[in-house]
């Protein structure tokens, strides 16, 4: 009986009777896939079904079934050994004769003993049987999420039990036990800026991948390391961190006035020391207070209108930290007449201010308000002359923005080779910028429409890779989840256009009306078509283009119209 060894965590490596199996013997990938797909599953078993779904989930049955066999022939010639993988009535098995042992199963039947036990000892002991993260070459394929996930979260287990807190501030970054713990020992030891720089590294980690802020708990420790008696007075960096870090836990809580309060205090500490990201952190703060006291446009103008007359290039950081509330501004239902006239009032100030980035900007609202109008040549006009704007300022956001509102216009015009050129250029800018979790999703949700149909579902899974190394921004998001959703559809994959679709609703039902309401409404009409339920996907079609058309935006109405019009009537159906 052989003897066969896989590991799995880290790397991929095979071993038979002591004899590993050359890299360059995996010639098929596929082939190599099989292998590491059965070793994952229960008993190194799983119907040749789950597997031809799991490796080719958009081929025919005919089609996945070839390439099942191609991949078999390939990992039997990798190992020399026919008995490799056997089908037993249906069912694939690795190695029935032989005795497999795999890393993945030693590490979860050890971990599962020592956290049971809740020994620290113990469970130190088997962390160190991690050899790193399941599969790393690999981490993008949709069938080792679940595993990933799984074995991931019980190495963190297994480190928080074991009090290993370094190794979990490494690990997860935004782990805020891990992080007290760290910043106590450093205050206890009187190294009272390795403290500080433990907060710093949590706070950045929370803010960027969560977007939250400390809690309560965490704060206090790092005023106690602030306060600590005869150490130097705190810089302006970090009283204005504490203050913004108060500020998210007063928002939190909607504590809103309390909220205003830390967040004004750390803008102008901000302002005075010329402390940029500090100073978007409290604008987005003190925008969102503003949403929620319903003034958010009165308040965009004045820190806008401040920033151009100061003089001091900060209108980018306002503009940024405002990005999200207007698009909500522009999706709302009040029509986008008043958002366009704001942004010539924006206009008229930098003029007066003589401001060339404020003015960039200020095209660039106009530029939008105009598309989303449906005034297509006067909004090229301006897009295009607020990509090249922004690019001399040197304004990231504002250039990729542009460049993508360009491409939606192509789209619309039915010019989809521009709108890609447009959009390669928009998604290179975008990932450079301080706002890529908010542009990135835009520029993809713009790239699936603009995408031949044949190809939105190859580029769906790019954008999925990308953007699932960063937590997207949720009204940022509304194009890229309802486009997703219809591009499932017609390829004919309900679950997930379901799933897409969830989530449209979701962010969509904090508002009442406008653009987003009527592109979930159509993303319905393109599921229920799919469906085949064409009386529900007529009427659900109806009900977006009325929503489009409140909003102003007649050329989506017309297009869910013509969508309505199109599909089989009931009488001709039966």
């Amino acid at each position: 009986m052989n003897e066969v060894a896989i590991q799995l965590l880290g790397r991929f490596s095979v071993a038979v009777d002591g004899a590993p199996i050359s890299g360059d013997a995996w010639r098929s990938r596929r082939a190599a896939d099989v292998v590491k797909l059965l070793a994952l599953s229960p008993d190194r078993r799983l119907h040749r079904s789950q597997v031809m779904e799991a490796l080719w989930p958009e081929s025919d049955p005919q089609g996945s079934g070839a390439n099942l066999r191609k991949a078999l022939h390939f990992a039997r010639r990798a190992t020399g050994d026919e008995q490799t993988i056997v089908s037993q009535q249906g069912v694939l098995v690795l190695w029935p004769d032989a005795q497999v042992d795999t890393d993945v199963e030693r590490f979860e039947i050890a971990a599962r003993r020592a956290l049971a036990e809740g020994d620290p000892a113990a469970c130190r002991a088997v962390a160190d049987l991690y050899g790193g993260d399941l599969l790393p070459d690999d981490r993008y394929e949709s069938w080792l999420a679940e595993p990933h996930h799984r074995l991931r979260q019980r190495y963190l287990d297994l480190l928080r039990v074991g009090t290993l807190w370094a190794r979990l501030a490494e690990e997860d970054p935004t782990d805020e036990q891990a992080a007290r713990s760290l910043m106590r020992a450093h205050l206890d030891a009187g190294e009272r800026r390795e403290a500080i720089r433990r907060f710093e590294r949590l706070r950045e980690a929370l803010h960027d991948q969560l977007g939250v802020g400390p809690d309560r708990a965490t704060i206090s420790l790092y005023e106690e390391v602030l306060a600590v008696e005869g150490a130097p007075k705190p810089t302006e960096a970090e009283r204005a961190h504490a203050l913004l870090a108060w500020a998210l836990v007063h928002m939190n809580r909607n504590e809103i006035e309390e909220a205003e309060r830390a967040a004004e205090e750390a803008r102008a500490i901000a302002l005075d020391s010329g402390l940029g990201r500090e100073l978007g952190e409290a604008a987005v703060i003190l925008a969102k207070v503003a949403m929620a006291q319903g003034r958010w446009r009165e308040r965009f103008a004045e820190e806008l209108g401040e920033s151009m007359r100061l003089r001091a290039n900060m209108e980018p950081i306002v503009y940024d930290a405002h990005l999200c509330l207007a698009e909500y501004y522009l999706a709302a239902p009040d029509g986008y007449e008043l958002a366009a006239d704001f942004a010539r009032q924006m206009m008229q100030i930098a003029d007066e201010a003589g401001s060339a980035t404020g003015a960039a900007l200020a095209t660039l609202m106009l530029g939008e308000a105009e598309l989303l109008g449906g005034h297509l040549v006067e909004a090229e006009k301006h897009l295009k002359e607020a990509a090249e704007a922004n690019d001399r300022e040197g304004c990231l956001s504002g250039s990729a923005l542009a460049r993508q509102r360009l491409a939606e216009a192509a789209v619309i015009n039915g010019r989809k080779f521009d709108a890609n050129r447009l959009l390669n250029r928009a998604r290179a800018i975008a990932v450079r910028s301080d706002l890529a979790s908010h542009l990135m999703v835009r520029v993809f949700g713009t790239m699936i429409r603009a995408a031949d149909e044949k190809q939105m579902l190859t580029v769906l899974r790019v954008a999925e890779r990308e953007l699932g190394q960063m937590r997207s921004c949720e009204p940022c998001s509304m194009g890229y989840l309802t486009s997703a959703a219809a591009a499932c559809a017609r390829a004919g994959d309900l679950n997930r256009a379901r799933a897409f679709l969830t989530e449209a609703e979701r962010i969509a039902g904090m508002w009442q009306g406008g653009l987003w309401s009527g592109a979930v409404w159509e993303a319905r009409g393109v599921l229920r078509h799919a469906e085949g339920a064409h009386e529900q996907a007529r009427a659900m079609y109806a009900e977006a283009a009325q929503e489009y058309t409140r909003a102003g935006n007649d050329s989506d109405a017309v297009r869910c119209t013509e969508a309505a019009s199109q599909l089989p009537s009931h009488a001709a159906a039966e």
